[in-house]
């Protein structure tokens, strides 16, 4: 029997239109994994996926994303005004609602529940909010998994009492940025689960007992961004996110559980596309892609070959990082980002500013 193959989708926000692009490659050289973990936004891709959408599939989807920035960005109007008027930003629990892209998310998938998943097995993180437990929802009966009385397996709770859309909806909540995911289900709120596991690694392999991993990791990866403070502070909160995950992956490195485990992690190097620049999205698929498929050639594998899982992981004794960092190609992609610097007047996109600047139109008028 051979080893199990997991992908591992990052969060990243908008910038997880890239790991559509790689699972293009992944399906092109017949690369089949039999677990799917996605955290933050790349939750939105690892759901989409592991429900049974093809690669062109989610290509499509997301395209009609990138025209239909006002159907996806759900603002809080409610919360927002009542702050405005009371002057309690208390009553501001995050800027978006989530709404409205939990019930696109809802309408895309042709599954709806982590047991009815038969591609492959998904697994979504988040945090409780209320006591800070890592969450992990998953199908866990199928994969084998026998948590404690208090529904505890290595740590993480395990529920598969919610939505695959919900589960998402409650990933993807960066605290400020979306109000946290609650549910009739309990009485407990959710956020990110990029907090505790931004890049999860080792729940690929200790939840879903993979032996190799091939991960997407779209947050940082040691390059200096001389613009951040110019960004204004919703990139200012994503570029501190994408430093934790960068750190929590070094730690997880450490994590006796994957020793034995071989890991190959993909990075587009894209680091200067905003949290809903949905704009861009085409050309990181693109990126993606491009990507993936070079490492793929330079790995030795040929489209649709049936022994590519084999070449892909030959030899890889050690954690292997493509690009490598300094290499020329690593030193290309962070010289050509997606969004040239003169296109960049990134503090008027935030969306705190989008927001205020409507808020200013409609008391007006």
């Amino acid at each position: 029997m051979s080893d199990k193959l997991a992908l591992v989708l990052s969060g990243g926000s908008v910038r997880a239109a890239a790991q559509v692009g790689v699972l293009q490659a992944v399906e092109e050289y017949n690369l089949r994994p039999q677990v799917v973990v996605g955290t933050s936004g790349g939750s939105i891709v690892a759901a989409l996926y592991a429900a049974g959408l093809s690669a062109s599939e989610l290509r499509q989807l997301f395209l009609e994303y990138s025209r239909a920035k006002g159907k996806v960005v759900d603002l809080n109007w409610p919360g927002a005004v009542l702050a405005l008027v009371t002057w309690d930003y208390r009553r501001l629990a995050g800027a978006v609602r989530g709404k409205s892209l939990e019930e696109i998310i809802a309408q895309s998938l042709p599954i709806q529940r982590f047991q009815d998943l038969t591609k492959c097995q998904l697994l979504i993180p988040a945090v409780n909010l209320n006591n800070g437990q890592p969450t992990v929802f998953c199908a866990y009966k199928a994969l084998g998994l026998q948590p404690d009385v208090d529904g505890e397996y290595e740590g993480y709770l395990l529920r598969d009492d919610l939505t695959i859309s919900q589960a998402v909806r409650a990933s993807i909540s960066i605290p400020g940025v979306f109000v946290p995911a609650a549910f009739a289900q309990d009485e407990d709120c959710y956020v990110d689960g990029g907090l505790r596991d931004g890049y999860p690694l080792n729940i690929a392999v200790r939840l879903g007992q993979a032996q190799r991993v091939l991960g997407v990791n779209l947050g940082y990866a040691g390059m200096r961004r001389d613009t951040i403070l110019a960004d204004g502070p919703l990139e200012i909160l994503n570029q501190s996110l994408d430093i934790m995950i960068w750190a929590q992956f070094k730690d997880r490195l450490q994590d006796r559980a994957l020793v034995n485990t071989r890991l190959i992690t993909i990075n587009p190097l894209i680091y200067n596309i905003g949290t809903f620049e949905v704009e861009y999205i085409p050309e990181m698929i693109a990126r993606g892609y491009e990507v993936a498929a070079r490492l793929f050639r330079e790995r030795g594998l040929t489209p649709g070959a049936a022994d590519n899982q084999e070449r892909l992981f030959r030899m890889v004794r050690a954690p292997l990082s493509f690009p490598e960092k300094n290499s020329p190609y690593f030193n290309y992609l962070l010289e050509n980002q997606i969004k040239k610097r003169k296109e960049e007047p990134a503090a008027e996109r935030s969306v705190l500013r989008h927001l205020r600047s409507l808020v200013r139109r409609k008391a007006l008028g």
